[in-house]
């Protein structure tokens, strides 16, 4: 589904290009400013690491007192330590300096010239277990409770350079909202086995230790750390819910006020019927949350408040396409669905006439920020991170899009008020009391969102999705088309690693990092119960990396189908560590359901599977996990076996 869209990308990409070059024919790169980027203020930055001001990342020290917020803390990354494109223009911190904390997706990054993890012993992502064990040289512990997370530990090399290639502290599930972490590396050794010494700075926080510092030390050596053998260490603080959702929340908040039981106006301009299916198009009316007409490149309206609460203004419209089956003789299931990499609301033409001779309907919007809309604004964001904050606030409008879909399937005064929605004999063709969610691909990274706030389903089904871009991008052969782009106004490296580490603390207003902590357990108050959430993964998948479905499954608490996969078909010591099998079936609750297609096993470290087919579209075509979809998505729908008590594969 993602393939079709390589020809419009890469035309609007190179005019984006385009119009970022000189007038005189020299490329936005070529004529960019030759002098070095202008070194930070010394007091701004964190000498533990010198390498890059903002190292090590995430950290507290970029952080200053609010007790206004949730955490107690607000972000203060400094002006004079921020990234600088090739056209001298430096990213401004204000709208990262809104938020209470680090994004709970953060991976943490520092630069350690002559590291060997594996003479470190650090924890490989083929044994995140063993980073959870007192004698582990990789720490991530949980400042108030000193309990270890699970993490591993990998050197970027998407960064070439070995006097600046970054150590990557990935934790293998969601960091908890509002709490504070450490990092702690010990016993480092090069490659010859020789010792690692601590930075001049690092030494001394450890000989004279404030007594914030203190306290972050104490919680290290209550995990087993033995600190006299730190080599690197810092403490950071996650952002709070009202910091990662609240935007959202606010909106959805004052639109089902104006809503109340009923639903949106909307317009049917469009009724064409092909066989069993009835292709219904039209527009509804949403609150403008955005400036501007809200098209693609607009923000949310918030620059009054602190927090980013954002206003009101007017009205906008906002396309649906539906899928109504013609055959129905009464109230039939419906299916929301969010679409692929910035694709459409018309990614369901292709699966109309089979779902609706199936007896369901399906309907869907865009996913506004990743849409094939914002194609042209995404190249011009990448070259310049001030205009990133775009994509996650039109994300925002989008995701309260999906949630006014609900509403108008699930109220009697929204769709079937119409009668394009309507049986032949003048009844609703929509149950209401059967409506689920079904994100594929990219919809299965951000269908989190809007099913997090919903009370209108309570079966979400998130397909090759996964969680936090920064641990996919990397890992994806989607990434293919943008890292050229994002090089372009970002040539060194490192300040392309560090860039997507900024960027993810945007993306989580507007993907599952973001709302996964309530999708399962400690539901937002617009829902009355948890959702039962259904993912599903394809191992091998080239496009969405295995290690972020796991993430998602660890951080919701879903358990996994088993036997998951055959012997031999995982390189991990332990195959899917800490993702706990289903003890028994038919599974009433959430679950992972891991198929294999046959495809190589991913590689370790960042950096996308190329060999062999990619199996990333494969589950469309399969009976069985139609089967399993089905069966889940209905009321009180449950995990059943679908694969006769054996790993799901389809070889050959």
């Amino acid at each position: 589904m993602l393939r079709r869209l390589l020809v419009p990308l890469t035309v609007a990409l190179a005019l984006v290009a385009a119009a970022c070059s000189s007038g005189s024919g020299e490329s936005a790169t070529e004529a960019a400013p030759d002098s070095p980027t202008p070194a930070p203020t010394p007091g701004d930055c964190d000498p533990v690491d010198p390498t890059e001001c903002l190292l090590p990342w995430p950290n507290d020290r970029f952080t200053t007192a609010d007790d206004t917020r949730p955490t107690g803390r607000r972000l203060d990354l400094p002006a004079s330590g921020m990234p600088v494109n090739t056209q001298g223009v430096a990213v401004d911190p204000a709208e990262w300096n809104r938020n209470d904390g680090f994004s709970p997706a953060s991976i943490g990054l520092t630069v350690i010239p002559g590291l060997d993890p594996v003479a470190s012993k650090l924890a490989p992502q083929t044994d995140i277990e063993a980073s959870i064990k007192p004698d582990s040289n990789l720490a991530v512990v949980d400042v108030e409770t000193g309990e270890r997370v699970p993490a591993w530990a990998e050197l970027d090399t998407n960064v070439t350079d070995p006097s600046r290639q970054p150590l990557r502290i990935i934790p293998a599930t969601s960091l908890t909202e509002g709490r504070r972490y450490a990092i702690g590396l010990s016993n480092l050794r090069r490659a010859d086995g020789s010792e690692i010494q601590p930075t001049e700075a690092m030494a001394k926080l450890l000989a004279e230790p404030d007594a914030d510092q203190q306290r972050w030390l104490e919680s290290l050596r209550t995990a087993g750390v033995d600190t006299n053998a730190l080599d690197v260490a810092w403490a950071f603080t996650v952002a709070s819910s009202d910091s990662l959702s609240g935007r959202l929340r606010s909106m959805w908040d004052e639109t089902r006020e104006q809503v109340g039981d009923g639903a949106p106006p909307f317009t049917v301009t469009s009724v064409n019927t092909v066989g069993p299916a009835r292709f219904v198009e039209g527009t509804f009316e949403m609150p403008k949350y955005l400036t501007g007409d809200g098209a693609t490149g607009t923000v949310l309206n918030n620059d009054g408040s602190p927090t980013g609460t954002p206003t009101a203004e007017g009205t906008m419209p906002n396309p649906f396409l539906c899928v109504v089956p013609t055959q129905a003789a009464g109230p039939v299931p419906f299916v929301v669905f969010g679409h692929g990499l910035l694709g459409s609301r018309n990614e369901i033409r292709g699966i109309g006439t089979l779902v609706a001779a199936n007896g369901i309907g399906v309907c869907a919007v865009d996913f506004l920020g990743m849409s094939s809309a914002d194609i042209p604004t995404i190249g011009k964001e990448l070259q310049d991170l001030n205009l990133f904050r775009t994509q996650p606030d039109r994300m925002q409008q989008g995701h309260l899009g999906f949630l006014l879909l609900g509403r108008l399937l699930a109220s009697p005064q929204g769709f079937v008020t119409d009668p394009a929605f309507q049986t032949a004999g003048g009844g609703p063709i929509v149950d209401a009391e059967q409506l689920s969610f079904l994100g594929a691909s990219q919809g299965g990274i951000l269908g989190g969102a809007p099913a997090a706030l919903t009370d209108d389903w309570d079966a979400t089904v998130l397909a090759v999705g996964g969680l936090g871009y920064n641990l996919l991008l990397n890992r994806s052969t989607n990434f293919d088309r943008f890292k050229p782009i994002l090089a372009q106004g970002y040539p060194d490296e490192l300040t392309q690693t560090i860039g997507i580490e900024m960027v993810q603390n945007l993306w989580d207003r507007g993907e599952n990092s973001g709302y996964a902590q309530h999708l399962t357990e400690n539901p937002y108050p617009t829902r009355s119960e948890p959702q039962r959430v259904l993912i599903l993964e394809a191992f091998g998948d080239h496009q969405v990396a295995n290690v972020s479905s796991e993430k998602l499954a660890r951080t919701i608490g879903a358990p996994r189908l088993a036997p998951t996969l055959a012997p031999g078909r995982s390189t991990d010591v332990e195959p899917f560590a800490l993702i706990d099998p289903i003890p028994s079936l038919p599974w009433p609750g959430s679950a992972l359901v891991v198929w294999d297609f046959g495809s190589p096993t991913p590689p370790v470290g960042p950096t996308p599977p190329r060999e062999g087919d990619d199996p990333h579209d494969n589950l469309t075509e399969v009976p069985q996990a139609l089967v399993l979809l089905l069966g889940f998505i209905q009321p009180n729908g449950e995990i059943v076996d679908v694969c006769a008590g054996a790993p799901c594969q389809t070889l050959g």
